[in-house]
């Protein structure tokens, strides 16, 4: 009887805490799990940064040739020399141009002595006319003589200077600070007129000519600098010329820029140039992460309807920049918008705004 009436005692205390815990759960709320939200805010317009690739190439890049033709006599440079203005580079041989210039200087010494004696026997024959002993035929004659031997020392002394001048472009001097880049020519060589000898690039100056399509050609023709970014990070260059005509071969306008002093670009290098776009399209700004992958490309987002449920929302991606995406879609200014996470929950679900 003891054992029977301790069991129905057990049986009653039991019964009593299931029910007590059993009002307990159902009096807790149910439970919503936390999420990051973010407040999207209406644009009329988005601007987007384009991106164009060139080439950086020196200010100042000349193939230097001979204006005369000759035989290569001696070459003081290589490529990669980087050499001053007025630099020697390349020779000539020019003996058979000194032999002309030593032969014109004797003619000139020559014509020299006869003007001298020319204006020594008119003096001459002019004393011994007023003495009476000289006739005028013969001092005409000696002043007909003198201009002759005037004539003779002027095409002598133009002779003299087309050789100094044949002379002195038989040497090829630098005519600008730079590099070398190529060399075209051998020692012993014979080169024609025009031939290029050697490749020759500023140092110091750098530009670059990149293609623009032409919805942007307003947009570069209202800045004046850009943002370039390549190998040397980023930097501001210069716009030196827009190009108004369209390249036939590549349909874009030719922008022209010029990099800062102080940053080192080597001729070639791959730059690229950005520019801002202004897009007439409304949207709204959204982090990259708030995104959620839908069938066939297609993509959405979770927004809340009321403070606790989520919703789907379709949208439409237009612009990447970074973190964020530009888009348009099912939202309203001011909606609260899941902003990272958006695979652990779905549409329906009951969550809590977690505090930021």
């Amino acid at each position: 009887m003891f054992r029977q009436g301790l069991l129905a005692l057990t049986l009653c205390f039991g019964a009593i805490a299931g029910q007590a815990a059993t009002e307990s759960d159902s009096n807790q709320a149910p439970y919503r799990h936390p999420v990051n939200v973010t407040a999207v805010e209406f644009q009329d317009r988005y601007i987007a940064k384009r991106r164009f690739s060139g080439r950086a190439v020196s200010a100042q890049r000349s193939a230097l040739a001979f204006e005369l033709p000759g035989t290569v006599e001696s070459i003081e440079v290589d490529s990669g020399q980087q050499v001053t203005e007025g630099e020697i580079l390349v020779s000539l041989d020019s003996r058979l141009l000194q032999a002309q210039a030593a032969e014109v200087d004797a003619a000139l010494v020559e014509n020299r002595a006869s003007l001298d004696k020319n204006a020594r026997d008119l003096e001459r024959q002019r004393s011994l006319q007023n003495k009476g002993y000289s006739a005028q035929q013969a001092i005409d004659d000696l002043i007909a003589s003198g201009k002759v031997l005037k004539a003779q020392r002027e095409r002598l002394k133009a002779q003299r200077l087309g050789v100094e001048l044949r002379l002195e472009k038989s040497v090829l001097k630098a005519p600008f600070t730079g590099e070398v880049v190529a060399k075209h020519v051998d020692e012993g060589v014979t080169v024609k007129e025009g031939q290029p000898a050697v490749e020759l690039v500023a140092i110091g100056e750098t530009e670059a000519v990149i293609g623009i399509p032409e919805i942007l050609y307003r947009t570069a023709t209202e800045v004046d600098t850009v943002t370039v970014r390549g190998f040397f990070g980023e930097t501001e260059a210069s716009v030196v010329s827009v190009a108004q005509t369209l390249n036939p071969n590549t349909l874009t306008h030719s922008v022209r820029i010029r990099f800062p002093s102080d940053i080192t670009i080597a001729d070639g290098s791959i730059v690229y140039m950005l520019l801002d776009q202004t897009v007439d399209k409304p949207g709204f700004w959204l982090p990259l992460s708030a995104l959620l992958e839908g069938y066939r490309g297609t993509w959405s987002v979770y927004a809340l309807t009321d403070e606790s449920t989520l919703a789907k929302r379709s949208v439409s991606p237009l612009y990447q920049e970074g973190n964020r995406v530009f888009v348009e879609g099912e939202l309203a200014d001011g909606s609260l918008v899941v902003a990272n996470g958006v695979h652990r929950y779905a549409s329906g679900q009951s969550v809590q705004v977690a505090q930021q």
